[in-house]
């Protein structure tokens, strides 16, 4: 059962992957593949994203590990968070800059903002002001520098390639996109239909949607073809799969347990897995991505155990600025103090 829960979680992930990149009238699957092609490819862009959960249920034996009051309360503060984010990228010399908020609602809302910045060496995080704990500006005025090749050797894994983590997803699109029937799935709504920012000019409009007519399909798809193509791809990118701090062994042993227990898997997603609402609608401008928006409802159960899990969210993504001169608004940090200069600033034995 746990390697068919394994699996299933996988697919899990490949369904949200696939609708992650839904992005020239052209067909709406070719379109949508040159789309994420080419703003995969842009040499800068600015881009605006809010992401939110509308409803989080989670097997109960999770809240059971460890203070499962203090598990619940961090659930439902998660569920209705909401997180924006503000970012500006450049890929040579590679360089992203983001100002991350979180807000989250209620009798005492909390809100943080994050500012971050990213470059091939390093990532600059800002300590943000919290609520009720108060800290010192010596500390709330600095960014934190963290090396990300010193990073990768203390956590064990590959220092992060990102052109090498684009690759993959390009790859791994292609593979997942060639396998959804274009009439099943794609559509082209209008723009008074599709949601889009007032001032979104489109020059092409898709959307990708499952539901409960073309489930059973989906699950056939994803099972059958996805997934063995999926982690055949991840088993021949082993500098990626360490990079992602996953074990090529653990992938082998994924594929041949897929094959084994196929059809129960497929049992198992046709009858205990119920989708209510996944779509996703994406916007091309001059051949690019320029905007996207999805809305996912997923419930799932387990007979056996009576256990059961709700996941729903939205979030929308607006690129502007295209191959534009990339204007951050700072300069790199150079009074940056590391990890181990904030532990001591607090006064804690380095590690914790």
């Amino acid at each position: 059962m746990k390697n068919v829960q394994k699996i299933a979680v996988l697919m899990l992930a490949v369904i949200l992957v696939v609708i992650a990149g839904c992005s020239s009238a052209k067909p709406p699957k070719e379109a949508l593949q040159a789309a994420m092609t080419k703003i995969n490819e842009a040499d800068s862009y600015a881009v605006k994203m809010s992401f939110g959960l509308d409803e989080l249920e989670v097997p109960q034996t999770a809240t059971l590990e460890g203070n499962a009051a203090a598990t619940a309360a961090i659930v439902g503060m998660i569920k209705d968070a909401t997180i924006t984010v503000d970012a500006v990228y450049k890929k040579k010399p590679m360089r992203t800059d983001m100002n991350m908020q979180i807000v989250v609602p209620g009798d005492m809302e909390m809100k943080l903002t994050v500012p971050m910045i990213m470059t091939e060496e390093a990532l600059y995080v800002k300590i943000p002001q919290v609520p009720m704990l108060p800290l010192p500006e010596t500390i709330t005025s600095k960014f934190i520098k963290i090396d990300l090749k010193e990073l990768a050797e203390k956590e064990g894994t590959a220092k992060l390639d990102l052109a090498a983590q684009q690759k993959l997803g390009k790859e791994l699109g292609e593979v997942m996109l060639k396998h959804f029937d274009e009439k099943t799935y794609f559509s082209q709504p209008k723009a008074e239909e599709a949601g889009l920012p007032a001032d979104m000019k489109a020059d092409q409009i898709i959307a990708f949607e499952i539901n409960e007519s073309n489930y059973p399909k989906t699950v056939e798809t994803i099972v059958n073809q996805v997934l063995p193509e999926v982690l055949s791809v991840l088993l021949a990118n082993e500098a990626s799969l360490k990079t992602l701090q996953l074990d090529k062994a653990d992938i082998e042993k994924m594929k041949s347990d897929l094959e084994t227990n196929k059809a129960e898997i497929l049992t198992t997603f046709k009858n205990d897995v119920k989708v209510n609402t996944l779509k996703v609608t994406g916007a091309i401008t001059d051949g690019y991505l320029a905007y996207q928006s999805g809305k996912v409802s997923i419930e799932g159960s387990d007979k056996e155990s009576g256990q059961k899990m709700k996941l729903g969210l939205h979030y929308d993504v607006t690129y502007s600025e295209i191959n534009k001169d990339a204007k951050f608004e700072g300069e790199i940090p150079t009074d940056a103090i590391t990890l181990d200069e904030l532990t001591q600033m607090f006064q804690l034995p380095v590690g914790l």
